[in-house]
């Protein structure tokens, strides 16, 4: 399983000039980290980043790679149930049975479109058809499927508005989506708007603030509204929430920051 990409050019962690926000009051009690956030330290060491992340009070991870284990290895070393994960587009389209049965040998309960180059945001209705058929393949390994947006989704085309079109033109019962409130914030869109709107899709959700100028950073250090966001969230039925932040100074205080605002 390769890395995910991400957008070229975002910048480092940078604080606005806001104090952080005290604790927020929000219904789940487990909380996620997304394994991007420390992808150096996971690769260089998995099962002691694992460690490290269970310690802050992590109850379950989503991963882009195994760190150089097998999958079986890998679920080995995993803090608790709960494990989502992300398959890049490369493998979707080329082994998607192989990189799903990955997936299933290291317990996961969800793969997850994670990215699309940018010669690939085209022809949505095509992609929507592509999703449904991996949701196929995902749901005969009893895994469910979902696609996570950044901001390009909500960006008219021609077509219309891709994060539509993908809602519209996928199996509601089979295809699911993760919600990255960054991104969606980043586009626009406030969060808690697109939960009442789409929440019968939204299973999993991305937990990374944004600040006043458009930086990434921690919950908490931004502006999004997060009490809202997962009051909502767990309203709709949404399953599992990840802390993440793409490109922080340092990755684990970055994820500690998070966690200490969500938990109180």
């Amino acid at each position: 399983m390769n890395r995910r990409h991400l957008l070229a050019g975002l910048s480092a962690l940078s604080l606005s000039p806001l104090a952080a926000r005290a604790a927020i009051v929000q219904p789940y009690q487990k909380i996620g980290a997304q394994l991007y956030t420390v992808r150096q330290a996971f690769n260089a060491d998995p099962a002691g980043t694992l460690t490290k992340l269970k310690a802050i009070g992590y109850d379950y991870v989503e991963s882009v790679s195994f760190g150089g284990l097998t999958p079986v290895a890998l679920k080995a070393a995993l803090m608790q149930a709960g494990l989502t994960a992300h398959i890049d587009l490369d493998n979707w389209k080329k082994r998607p049975e192989a990189a799903l049965d990955d997936v299933a040998a290291m317990g996961a309960d969800f793969a997850v479109l994670a990215w699309l180059p940018e010669d690939a945001r085209k022809d949505w209705k095509a992609l929507a058809a592509q999703m449904n058929h991996w949701a196929e393949l995902a749901h005969e390994r009893d895994l469910g499927f979902a696609y996570h947006n950044h901001n390009f989704e909500f960006v008219r085309s021609a077509e219309g508005l891709p994060y539509h079109l993908l809602l519209e033109n996928t199996d509601p019962k089979k295809v699911a989506f993760e919600l990255d409130c960054y991104w969606a914030s980043l586009a626009g869109h406030d969060p808690v708007h697109v939960l009442k709107e789409h929440g019968d899709r939204i299973r999993l959700l991305h937990l990374k603030d944004k600040t006043a100028g458009g930086d990434m950073a921690p919950v908490g250090q931004g502006t999004i509204n997060f009490a809202a966001v997962l009051t909502q969230a767990k309203a709709v039925g949404v399953e599992y929430v990840y802390a993440e932040h793409d490109n922080p100074i340092d990755p684990f205080a970055s994820l500690t920051t998070s966690l200490k605002t969500l938990r109180g």
